[in-house]
């Protein structure tokens, strides 16, 4: 398993693909074998991110609190499940990992899904981010969704310091946090996640873009858009690149939509 460093421890086109694919999303959620937070969804899904309970989440931030209700807000909820089920359509395996990585897991709401993933003999997952509620974070998950606790690991650190053993994931997840990241620092730390991820490893990164539609929706949520994403998209595939990473897999939401593209999933290779 992962050892710690330091312890043992889509005009018309955009709107008929928003409804089409928002119906499909309700239909998944209204599903009673597969509704969120169900006891009874014990298989993975190739394309479907596992979304808990409401009440298994700990709002950590403003920032959070504000994703946590547009994530159960019926069709308003579409944006962030969508992200998250582009994270797991670019996964390859979908399932069996040792050791997985979700740098900025934020309130948690993928953890759950990335828990059903491991390995179930030898998987383990690792959470990294800069509040300190990592505890309360845990205990909701563990008592609310059956995460096993010995196998969870969360702390409170940056990506600016790793606290793990170079080549320990083979899987690395971060979504919706580079663009949190200052430009200048964006190598930098994408360099930590290239050293603690094996040289095979899936290393998936989603952020979303400086478009009309982004902007428009941190007018509504009263946020200051320059100041909480400071990186653009422009600048994140910038430094992918200068990071050393080749991009293997590519896709963006709405499909086809160009410069009215919200969010980007990437999976990179070394």
């Amino acid at each position: 398993g992962a050892i710690p460093r330091h312890s043992r421890e889509g005009g018309n086109p955009f709107f008929l693909s928003i409804i089409f694919q928002g119906r499909s999303e309700r239909l998944y959620l209204c599903n009673p074998m597969f509704k969120t937070g169900s006891k009874t969804m014990n298989s993975v899904s190739a394309r479907k991110a596992y979304i808990p309970s409401k009440e298994s989440i700990v709002s950590t931030s403003d920032v959070d609190g504000v994703n946590t209700a547009f994530g159960y807000w019926g069709p308003l909820s579409y944006p962030m499940r969508r992200r998250l089920n582009m994270a797991v359509e670019a996964m390859k395996r979908k399932n069996g990992y040792h050791a997985i990585l979700d740098a900025g897991y934020g309130c948690g709401i993928f953890l759950s899904d990335l828990h059903r993933r491991l390995d179930p003999e030898t998987g383990m997952l690792y959470g990294i981010d800069v509040h300190d509620q990592h505890d309360a974070v845990k205990t909701h998950l563990v008592m609310r969704e059956g995460l096993k606790a010995d196998r969870v690991h969360l702390s409170n650190h940056s990506l600016f310091e790793l606290p793990f053993e170079d080549h320990t994931f083979d899987l690395v997840v971060s979504v919706s946090v580079l663009e949190h990241i200052a430009p200048d620092l964006l190598v930098g730390c994408l360099r930590e996640i290239k050293r603690v991820a094996m040289p095979d490893a899936e290393i998936i990164l989603g952020f979303p873009t400086d478009c009309m539609f982004i902007r428009t929706l941190a007018v509504l949520q009263h946020q200051d858009l320059k100041k909480n994403h400071p990186s653009t998209h422009l600048d994140i595939f910038r430094a992918i690149t200068d990071a050393g990473f080749r991009m293997v897999d590519q896709t963006g939401f709405p499909a086809f939509a160009g410069p009215l593209t919200m969010h980007y999933n990437v999976r990179v290779v070394s």
